[in-house]
């Protein structure tokens, strides 16, 4: 599989999941999903638009997907899995980069005070971590299975 590939579908896969997260914390979602965590975010999408919000996002996960891909390379002779086995292979350092790209978020305050309240209630690294292994995992099965059942149309 192509890294480029790879990281447009990260991206747009980014893009979606922090518009999605953008209604929910603004009321616009379904009750049944709403959480104080989520709500938490509601500062940090009042004061830029939900598209340059979602720019954000796309850019921090392909960001994240550039340091795994650099570190996978020569550990374990691949940009991108090919695989199950690799996948699941591949998550490991993922979840580490995730982790910690979420506390350096955090730490260096990267996008201003707004998300003081969603870290103080969600904590860092965790839900980092594991949005950016949700991004992996989909955007795995999007270029393994989906984009090659398109090509075919």
């Amino acid at each position: 599989m192509k890294l480029i590939t790879f990281l447009i579908i990260n991206f747009i896969l980014a893009m979606i999941s922090d518009i999605t997260l953008n209604d929910i914390a603004n009321n616009k979602g379904p009750k049944f999903i709403k959480s104080d965590i989520i709500s938490s975010l509601k500062p940090y999408f009042q004061n830029k638009s939900i598209i340059l919000a979602s720019i954000y996002a796309g850019l921090t996960i392909c960001l994240a997907t550039i340091i795994l891909s650099l570190i996978t390379k020569p550990t374990l002779g691949y940009y991108v899995p090919n695989n199950l086995k690799q996948l699941l292979i591949y998550l490991i350092p993922a979840f580490v980069i995730g982790f910690l790209l979420d506390i350096a978020i955090d730490k260096l305050n990267i996008f201003g005070n707004s998300l003081k309240s969603y870290y103080k209630l969600a904590g860092a690294g965790l839900w980092g971590a594991l949005a950016f292994i949700f991004s992996i995992v989909i955007s795995y099965l999007i270029q393994k299975y989906l984009l090659p059942l398109l090509v075919k149309c």
